[in-house]
């Protein structure tokens, strides 16, 4: 079974990249391939559209989206791609600020002996945790586990190739962030779930180069309104897929 580990990074965050590597010195049989992140800062507004479209954006998203953002997706479709283009049977996609806090070799083959098809797999999460509706038991004492609510956070993940080719089928042109769109994966027909204990954290140390610390306008209405539509249709998805105890009964 072929895989790869995949990390992002920009070209001239040298530091976050040797950060990165550094974790994988014991495992000297996993490949790892470093994609150049897509700088949406110096992209060309002709490349930035290839992937983009605007219009979307201001009639569906509450706000325009950072030249961050848009670089972080196109870095994710570029690694979709490669799954692809090398036909491998899945990948490990990182961005350079992670910090691995498991048996890398163990989750690979914990992975590899998935028996069930699967698409996306959420490898961490940010500091709030969600609620878990289903857990099943994998190899070498991981779960595969299935969210109330799909966590934001695009710093670690693994995906298939069935995954990648829905990933590049469904999510083009986008006009919300990446991490934003998989939390629509029940509105898109790809099976997005997570694994646990979480074998990867975000590395906190690093500043965002994807969220600077500046206010964005939002258009408020629109905010509310998508809200309440994606809570209603989620709820809707959960009880269908779970049934009502496992969404009562769900613990985090």
């Amino acid at each position: 079974m072929k895989m790869k580990v995949f990390v992002i990074n920009l070209d001239q965050s040298v530091e976050r990249y040797q950060h990165a590597v550094a974790q994988f010195a014991p495992y000297p049989d996993i490949v790892v391939e470093r994609i150049s992140a897509a700088d949406g800062r110096v992209m060309s507004e002709q490349e930035l559209n290839q992937y983009y479209s605007l219009e979307l954006n201001k009639k569906l998203y509450h706000k325009i989206l950072r030249p961050g953002e848009k670089g972080c997706y196109i870095s994710h479709i570029w690694c979709w791609q490669q799954i692809v283009a090398q036909q491998l049977d899945f990948a490990i996609i990182l961005e350079d600020d992670f910090i691995l806090q498991c048996d890398l070799a163990a989750l690979v083959d914990a992975i590899r002996q998935l028996q069930q098809p699967w698409h996306y797999l959420k490898l961490a999460m940010p500091n709030k945790q969600q609620p878990v509706l289903q857990r099943e038991p994998m190899a070498h004492g991981f779960s595969l586990v299935h969210y109330q609510k799909m966590p934001v956070s695009t710093v670690a993940q693994a995906v298939s190739l069935a995954g990648a080719q829905l990933l590049l089928d469904k999510m083009q042109p986008f006009y919300r962030p990446v991490d934003v769109q998989l939390q629509y994966s029940f509105d898109l027909g790809i099976e997005v779930m997570g694994v646990q204990p979480l074998p990867f954290r975000p590395e906190l140390e690093f500043e965002s180069l994807i969220n600077p610390h500046q206010k964005q306008p939002v258009n408020r209405p629109l905010f509310y309104k998508s809200r309440l539509c994606f809570s209603w249709q989620n709820l809707w998805h959960n009880l269908r897929h779970y049934g009502l105890m496992a969404y009562l009964t769900a613990k985090k």
